[in-house]
């Protein structure tokens, strides 16, 4: 049965666009068929179409590629593919999916979680949820299409985040990964620090937010907007999401956000 969720954004991605738009666009994932109700949790077949989609009709770069187009100027239409937490469902089953697309992707990894269970204070997808392994990330590292990213040591809170949740992470990562080096990060929660800035700017390239838009020459690369794609989208949605000016997923966030102060669910 159909949820009121993806029925609604059926209707609100009717007027979309079907011109990819200009700039570039990093959609959230989390989990992928990982079987919870929570949003951030994708149906494997969903997430199948999705990619499908991309591979059609985008696109799609890998991370450091994207940020050298928008360094020079380059404004074309352009998507990156990034997964928060590092959850094991994204060595399966989302990774076969990739490599039969050949689609670039950035995973975001908790290091501390790394081999054990996901469990944070308000973690998502609906509680705990098995990380990927060492061999498991080692895995992704081989198909040469991953970009591995910094997600703080143990996904800490924004006032929590220092030098040392930086580091440790980094350090963790290319020590058991024999990475040269890590130089993309995304805040957990979404949530920016702006007193983080300068060590951020000292040891990565690029910071992730969770504020929605794209991202277009001359916006500042720690500052990365992102779009997140949720197990309630359509794929009409989904397409929308790529086009236009980000209208659909703007009135759908009003309608939630409306509905959250009235007590109802939507």
């Amino acid at each position: 049965m159909t949820s009121p969720r993806t029925r609604l954004k059926d209707v609100l991605a009717r007027p979309a666009s079907s011109r990819p738009a200009d700039g570039l666009t990093v959609l959230i994932y989390h989990r992928v068929g990982g079987g919870t109700p929570d949003e951030r949790d994708m149906p494997t077949e969903a997430f199948r179409g999705q990619m499908e989609h991309l591979a059609a009709n985008h696109r799609v770069v890998a991370l450091d590629a994207a940020l050298e187009e928008l360094d020079a100027g380059d404004d074309r239409p352009k998507v990156v593919l990034t997964f928060d937490d590092g959850f094991a469902d994204v060595a399966d089953p989302a990774l076969p999916i990739l490599v039969d697309h050949a689609l670039p992707f950035t995973v975001y990894v908790a290091s501390a979680y790394v081999g054990g269970e996901m469990h944070w204070e308000g973690s998502t997808a609906s509680g705990p949820g098995p990380a990927l392994s060492w061999d498991q990330l080692e895995a992704i590292v081989d198909t040469g299409l991953a970009t591995i990213g910094n997600h703080t040591h143990d996904h800490a809170r924004p006032e929590r985040i220092d030098d040392d949740q930086l580091d440790r992470c980094t350090e963790t990562l290319m020590g058991r990964l024999g990475l040269d080096g890590v130089h993309h990060f995304a805040y957990p929660w979404g949530i920016g620090v702006p007193g983080l800035e300068p060590s951020l700017r000292s040891r990565f390239r690029s910071a992730a937010l969770g504020d929605v838009g794209r991202n277009h020459p001359g916006d500042d690369p720690l500052r990365l907007r992102r779009v997140p794609v949720r197990g309630t989208d359509p794929l009409s949605f989904f397409a929308a999401k790529l086009t236009g000016r980000l209208l659909p997923e703007r009135a759908y966030g009003a309608v939630v956000a409306g509905a959250k102060r009235v007590g109802m669910s939507a």
